[in-house]
């Protein structure tokens, strides 16, 4: 991706590429930038916002986003939407501003660096994978929800990316790992928080049985 001019949505959010996220869009400013992104078959960035509210002002927001490309759209009568966006290509901002309310700036391309070899990352894939699978079944027991099974790729770089999205963590968290670039620092930190919050999950678990 060249320096491209985009249209920015600031959330407290991150998304992540190759992920879904689903959005509510009821604003008037950001109907009508997604009104021009279906028109004119454009993606727009997700990023996430450091300062300031996600409705109504203007928000500061984090430097890398996710390119966000349009995959299902149901409008209501009233003008709201519900709109689903699959992750694309993450960015970096070079410049933005408010432009008649919404969020714009010209981007250029934030790209992992160049793979290394295998195995430099180990056996880290299987490792995240079966502490995901105890995480997302104890989870479910502290919600007392019935969360569905998630099917884990064997791509560690999509891996990389599914683990995070579906992550119970504070937001500041996930755009720590959308900023890594490289592959195996991506893997490490997720491990990391995922043995975090299982151990925080446990810990619940054990207040509520004494």
């Amino acid at each position: 991706m060249p320096k491209t001019h985009m249209q920015l949505f600031p959330l407290h959010t991150v998304l992540y590429p190759y992920c879904i996220l689903p959005l509510h869009i009821f604003e008037e400013r950001y109907r009508t930038m997604i009104k021009m992104c279906l028109e004119y078959n454009r993606p727009f960035g997700v990023v996430q916002i450091t300062s300031g509210l996600e409705v109504g002002g203007v928000a500061r927001t984090a430097e890398i986003g996710t390119v966000a490309k349009i995959n299902n759209v149901i409008e209501f009568a009233d003008g709201r939407m519900f709109i689903a966006v699959q992750g694309g290509q993450r960015f970096r901002i070079l410049e933005s501003g408010y432009d008649d309310e919404c969020l714009t700036g010209y981007v250029e391309l934030f790209e992992d660096e160049p793979s290394v070899e295998l195995a430099a990352i180990g056996d880290l894939p299987d490792k995240i994978r079966h502490l995901f699978e105890k995480y997302w079944k104890l989870l479910a027991i502290v919600l007392n929800k019935e969360l569905g099974k998630i099917d884990l790729p064997d791509e560690p770089d999509v891996l990389s990316w599914l683990v995070p999205s579906v992550l119970h963590v504070q937001p500041e968290i996930k755009q720590a790992i959308l900023m890594k670039k490289k592959l195996a620092d991506r893997l490490e930190l997720e491990y990391e928080v995922l043995q975090e919050e299982f151990e925080k999950l446990l810990e619940t678990m054990r207040e509520a049985n004494d």
